[in-house]
């Protein structure tokens, strides 16, 4: 038996959609756990990065963990991730900033990011078609209290934490970023990471920018970078793939 299989038992988890479950009784199933020594550590527990991610109890069931305010958390029936399909395109070669000696520096999501909007990957047609006039911006972690819809079902969420790694605006746009590092093809990610900042960005500019979000994974020395909208901004599952795109950094 795995943690997950002796919480939702705790719990008397019936197969019911947008069932609560409270950080607090996760931590109280620790104590009555009689398997192989585990933290029973709620933000451990319900961090699942992916559909594949989830415990096996989670894939039987058909079922998916989203958080809706601090300590709480609702069982769903309706799929939180989107899908990454990694078609071989003939890359587009982009030119590296070498003005700059600190572009040079790290590995990380956020220096890939830096050299791709140095790179002008950013501003061309098929992303943004505009000159970034700001940014980065928003980066770091945020709260955010909003109404969405899932599934058809609408549910509130209150001061849950999100994280974003970039995002810039030019005249009539905002873009927002969330890259990924991973030395393998990563098979799905929670939509919430793009969804999030989404809201923030329409709510703050009372929806006179279009907003355009991305997804990027360096893979083998290929940028890969999927590009989103959603359908109906209120509905977090109305995501759509507006573009696919893969660059490659010239020698």
């Amino acid at each position: 038996m795995e943690p997950w299989d002796h919480i939702l038992d705790y719990v008397k988890y019936n197969g019911e959609d947008n069932f609560v479950i409270t950080a607090e009784q996760i931590k109280t199933c620790g104590k009555s756990w009689a398997g192989v020594a585990n933290q029973f550590e709620p933000r451990l527990l319900c961090y699942q990065t992916s559909e594949q991610a989830r415990p096996c109890v989670f894939k039987t069931k058909g079922i998916y963990i989203f958080p809706i305010k601090n300590g709480s958390y609702i069982l769903t029936k309706s799929n939180i991730y989107m899908s990454l399909n990694y078609t071989e395109n003939e890359p587009v070669l982009i030119v590296r900033d070498k003005t700059s000696v600190m572009l040079s520096i790290g590995g990380s999501e956020t220096s890939l990011i830096d050299n791709l909007r140095y790179s002008g990957v950013f501003e061309r047609p098929e992303i943004l078609g505009q000159q970034i006039t700001h940014g980065p911006l928003l980066n770091g972690r945020h709260r955010i209290t909003l109404e969405m819809k899932l599934g058809g079902k609408l549910i509130p969420v209150s001061g849950v934490q999100y994280e974003t790694d970039s995002c810039f605006e030019s005249a009539g746009k905002i873009l927002i970023i969330e890259g990924k590092s991973s030395v393998k093809p990563i098979g799905s990610f929670n939509i919430r990471q793009l969804y999030f900042p989404y809201r923030e960005a329409l709510r703050i500019s009372e929806g006179k920018k279009t907003i355009v979000c991305l997804f990027i994974h360096e893979l083998d020395g290929l940028v890969r970078i999927w590009k989103y909208s959603f359908n109906e901004p209120d509905s977090l599952d109305s995501i759509i793939l507006d573009g696919y795109y893969i660059y490659k950094f010239s020698s």
